[in-house]
């Protein structure tokens, strides 16, 4: 096969990859419409690893879980598009807070 069809393979792969990925974010999305807030749902269930991130039902953006070697699982949170990163923590739900915060929401504790 030649660089030319190459390239265009890998750029057909690229679209469906981010048309699958924009499907399974609606379909996230509408799980939480409604909502009132904080709220996660996981991109792909049963799957936790990314999970969308809502506060009364304005998506906010989205945390994962990543590992690195000798350290344990970290949260990244991504503040929805552009995709800037919010930081890195230490559990799902301080991750989904930064996001909160980051756009002023003010974030409501049961006691």
């Amino acid at each position: 096969m030649d660089d030319d069809a190459t390239a265009v393979i890998r750029q057909a792969q690229l679209i469906a990859y981010q048309a699958s990925w924009h499907i399974m974010e609606e379909a996230a999305l509408a799980s939480l419409a409604g909502t009132r807030g904080l709220q996660r749902a996981p991109l792909v269930p049963p799957s936790e690893v990314i999970q969308l991130i809502t506060y009364d039902g304005e998506h906010l953006g989205h945390i994962r879980r990543e590992t690195t070697s000798g350290m344990r699982d970290t949260w990244m949170a991504v503040l929805r598009p552009p995709y800037r990163t919010a930081g890195r923590y230490l559990t799902a739900e301080d991750a989904a807070e930064a996001l909160a915060v980051a756009y002023g929401k003010r974030i409501r504790h049961l006691s």
